[in-house]
């Protein structure tokens, strides 16, 4: 039964099936707010079941769980909580917390059971993620009835605030996924992609030897779907990364291969190839666009309303989740009024927790020791993986904040 429970979850990660329970408290300026909303997902559920059929395992490792080390712990997250302007929300995250340490921690434990499970449970996220994201962009929005069951929420090209792009100077949605925004799909389909070369590493991936045999279909069909994934979502962050990803990963084949020149030569063919495709009454440079003018700037003032508040609460922060609840405060004077947590995980947790939560977390928790093995590891994918995680970190907030890749982080602290 653990083992079942165990691979649903798995599979449930991308998904955001739930239900929003709307407080007073759940708003700012009487706008409800989907970070500040306590909500039960379907993956919470099996997450229960999970929890309580380990009950045992709680009880073999009870003095790992109550130490000195995560009283001190608790003994902030007790503090935090009393500065927090709105203490609710601070409770409500930091049980979501609590909920994916214990998940990271039975993952480690049983890391070589869930690398096993994650070769069918990658094409999995991948593939079906993928495939909804064609179907919006074919359609101009979502897709609804089965996928509403996975989590897919309700859009079309005019709604408010919904992520727009264009191509050849024709406006189209960028693909969601079952995700709240197409940033934390591209992130999420990303990562998926290293881990599947990471844990499901392809017999012959550049067919110069004996041809394209069934393991090898089955290998490239995932990449490629993850790429027409991942390009569909427009996240030009993502995009870069995932090119210096290709060229990371497949350097070193590369250099040993026999046939470079046929592979160059088709290489050559679809960049020709793509270029025929751009009419010469579309400019190169007008061939995409569409993306938020004002990005940059409505970044910028989050960054600057962050750094006020760690200058507000230096040592124990706003209180966590509370960054929404407080930016009112700090943007009484900007141009533009963007609800949004700053999109710079490293500022985030700083106005949110202080320098003194860094440090407790830093010296007392499981990331010391993350950190060195990260630093000591050999293999090309452990880098990247992280090396993914880093960046778009510094520009966006999705790993810290949106369900779905809260969940993949807390299994790849687990599993590396």
């Amino acid at each position: 039964m653990s083992k079942i429970l165990l691979f649903l979850l798995l599979c449930l990660i991308p998904t955001q099936l739930g239900k929003h329970f709307w407080f007073d408290w759940s708003m700012v300026l009487g706008i409800r707010i989907d970070y500040l909303s306590p909500t039960f997902y379907l993956i919470d559920l099996v997450w229960t079941g999970l929890l309580i059929s380990n009950f045992q395992f709680l009880i073999s490792n009870k003095k790992q769980i109550f130490n000195k080390k995560n009283l001190i712990i608790l003994l902030f997250i007790i503090i935090n909580i009393l500065v927090a302007q709105n203490r609710w929300i601070a409770i409500y995250k930091w049980i979501r917390v609590g909920q994916l340490v214990w998940f990271g921690f039975f993952v480690y434990k049983n890391k070589d059971l869930v690398k096993r499970m994650l070769i069918w449970v990658l094409p999995i996220w991948i593939c079906i993620e993928s495939v909804l994201a064609i179907g919006q962009i074919a359609k101009g929005g979502s897709l609804n009835g089965f996928w509403w069951w996975l989590g897919e929420r309700s859009f079309d090209f005019n709604t408010i605030g919904i992520a727009q792009m264009s191509m050849a100077n024709y406006g189209i949605v960028r693909a969601y996924g079952t995700f709240s925004h197409p940033n934390s799909l591209a992130g999420f389909l990303l990562v998926s992609l290293v881990l599947w070369v990471k844990y499901k590493s392809s017999p012959n991936p550049f067919f110069d030897k004996t041809g394209p045999y069934f393991n090898n279909i089955n290998w490239w069909g995932v990449v490629w779907f993850g790429i027409v994934g991942i390009i569909l979502t427009g996240s030009r962050t993502v995009w870069f990364l995932g090119v210096l990803s290709l060229f990371w990963l497949l350097w070193g084949r590369f250099k040993v291969i026999k046939n470079k020149g046929k592979m160059l030569l088709l290489v050559i063919i679809m960049l020709f190839g793509v270029y025929k495709m751009i009419d010469y009454n579309y400019p190169i440079q007008n061939f995409l666009g569409g993306w938020d003018e004002n990005g940059l700037l409505k970044r910028g003032q989050l960054n600057l309303a962050a750094i006020e508040m760690v200058k507000k609460s230096p040592l124990f922060g706003v209180g966590l989740n509370n960054f929404l609840v407080n930016l009112p405060d700090y943007q009484y004077n900007n141009q533009i009024f963007w609800f949004q947590p700053v999109h710079n995980i490293g500022l985030l947790l700083l106005s949110e927790i202080g320098v003194f939560g860094l440090i407790v977390f830093g010296s007392q928790f499981v990331f010391v020791n993350k950190i060195k093995r990260i630093i000591t590891s050999k293999e090309k994918t452990t880098w990247l993986i992280f090396g993914i995680i880093f960046v778009t970190g510094m520009v966006d907030h999705y790993w810290f904040t949106l369900p779905q890749n809260m969940w993949l982080l807390a299994l790849i602290l687990g599993i590396i």
